[in-house]
């Protein structure tokens, strides 16, 4: 029995092989849904799907419900993000991103704002001019539209308004302390006064002001750190892609280096 039909835009986050010559796609829906699907016959050379359903690919797709999964009857490529799949870095940067996504995303429950903050993030990553900051934006944003975003603004024991002095970001309790309390059984680690400026920036700005936002390489490492930190405790794994994304970085490092 055919199930009930619907037509979505979404963009693929991943594809893995299915049975025989055919590919079980993950992708994250317009409404922000995660939503698992098969192509069937997707891995033949005569399929005319396969080239509209590869990750990082915005699609329009027609599927049928299926008891356990979904199935697509038709899919069209509608923005394939050239740009990135061209260049290996970021590429790299895109599937970090993508594997966030799948990992906070939820089946049946939409989050129209974590799909849109995915789709900006890909589209500025076209454009890498400063794309090592657009990851840091993406990481604190994507904290907030899941309901993880970190207190930036008030002490997590005490409810105090953050003022002069000692800062420290406990990442258990999920963001600042002030230095008048001394919670137990934490972890807490000093965070810089510039740190929580630029991450408050993050909270408040736009994209399309990251373009401006240059940030010194240590002050760069710090906010990496509370991010990555605050992404490990609430996915509760590591991120695997963030090491070939890491990787490529340094790559591109020592390519520069030697370029000078």
């Amino acid at each position: 029995m055919v199930g009930r039909l619907y037509k979505t835009e979404g963009i693929i986050l991943k594809s893995t092989s299915f049975g025989e010559g055919h590919l079980l796609i993950t992708l994250i829906a317009k409404n922000g849904a995660k939503v698992r699907a098969i192509v069937w016959g997707s891995r033949k050379l005569t399929s005319r799907k396969s080239g509209h359903v590869e990750p990082l690919t915005r699609v329009d797709l027609t599927l049928s419900q299926g008891r356990d999964l979904d199935t697509v009857n038709q899919a069209q490529a509608l923005e394939s993000f050239g740009p990135i799949k061209s260049n290996l870095q970021a590429t790299a940067k895109a599937i970090y991103l993508a594997e966030l996504v799948d990992g906070f995303a939820n089946e049946g429950n939409g989050n129209t704002p974590l799909y849109r903050l995915f789709l900006n993030a890909l589209r500025m990553l076209e454009y890498p001019s400063n794309s090592d900051v657009s990851i840091l934006y993406f990481q604190l944003n994507l904290l907030n539209v899941t309901g993880f975003m970190p207190e930036l603004y008030q002490c997590v024991e005490c409810r105090r308004q953050i003022s002069q002095g000692g800062h420290r970001f406990c990442i258990d309790l999920g963001g600042i302390v002030c230095d008048r309390c001394v919670p137990s059984d934490v972890r807490i680690s000093p965070i810089s006064l510039r740190a929580i400026k630029v991450l408050r920036f993050f909270d408040r700005g736009a994209v399309t002001t990251l373009t401006t936002l240059r940030l010194p390489a240590p002050l760069y490492q710090e906010l990496r750190s509370v991010l990555d930190g605050s992404i490990r405790y609430w996915l509760d794994r590591e991120v695997r892609s963030r090491e070939f994304m890491d990787h490529m970085e340094r790559q591109a490092a020592d390519e520069a280096r030697l370029r000078v």
